[in-house]
């Protein structure tokens, strides 16, 4: 990763100070900070932030962040990590934009629609269905009835048999989420969405990926936060239903 330096300011004290509290922070705890993060613990602006990216050659924060979790590094010949690290710091980079883009309003929107709801529906298009299907079995083992839309034609049957009562979780994007949507909107279902489009929907948790693998990780990321979320914040409600699934799963009764 070489960014050009063109347009480099002069550094001022306050550059300078970021500038070694980026040199002397471990890489896995800086893809974890929003921009505002990293400023009050620098101890600089927000705009000084985007002036040194800028000065790096980057476009912005955003753009600094994504090349750091792709090569694992940011000063000019710094040896990149191997190919694990790279995995990992797009894991935690994802994880970061989930993080930053939900706060206590919107989780508690959304645990409302879960804890209303009759039914579950969980759909998603093909490179998101094991997101999809992990949000269905941990809402199971959670004694929340789901089930997952396998495909349109399967969708097309199930969705215009639920009404207002049932819930839409699309994860991901793309015309058949948008599809989905649609008609569960003309049958008055709820809709929550988790790494898509929220055209149609109720609540929407949006994160924008800005490489392929975050674009997989961020629904799955969105799903464990809402499930985790729940749990916590209801824990009298899901502990019986939980503790059942595990003795169900190790063949031993209650």
């Amino acid at each position: 990763m070489e960014k050009g330096t063109e347009g480099k300011a002069a550094v001022s004290p306050a550059m300078k100070r970021l500038g070694e509290y980026l040199q002397k922070t471990d890489r896995r705890e800086l893809l974890q900070l929003t921009v505002t993060e990293l400023s009050e613990a620098a101890g600089v602006s927000v705009a000084t932030v985007v002036r040194l990216c800028r000065a790096l050659g980057f476009r912005g924060y955003s753009d600094f962040r994504v090349t750091l979790a792709r090569e694992g590094k940011v000063w000019p010949g710094e040896e990149p990590r191997d190919f694990m690290y790279d995995i990992q710091a797009e894991y935690l980079a994802a994880f970061a934009r989930c993080r930053g883009a939900v706060d206590g309003a919107l989780l508690k929107r959304a645990f409302a629609l879960i804890l209303f709801a009759d039914k579950v529906c969980c759909f998603a298009a093909a490179e998101h269905a094991f997101a999809a299907l992990w949000l269905k079995n941990r809402l199971l083992e959670m004694g929340v009835f789901a089930v997952k839309e396998e495909d349109a034609q399967f969708r097309n049957i199930v969705i215009p048999a639920c009404g207002g009562n049932d819930l839409l979780i699309t994860l991901g994007g793309g015309g058949e989420v948008a599809r989905a949507a649609e008609l569960a909107r003309a049958n008055g279902m709820k809709i929550l969405s988790l790494g898509g489009g929220g055209q149609y929907a109720d609540c929407a948790f949006c994160a924008e990926p800005c490489t392929d693998r975050e674009e997989r990780l961020i629904p799955l990321f969105f799903a464990e936060i809402l499930c985790a979320g729940l749990h916590r914040a209801y824990p009298e409600r899901f502990e019986v239903a939980l503790a059942k699934s595990a003795c169900a799963v190790a063949g031993n009764k209650l």
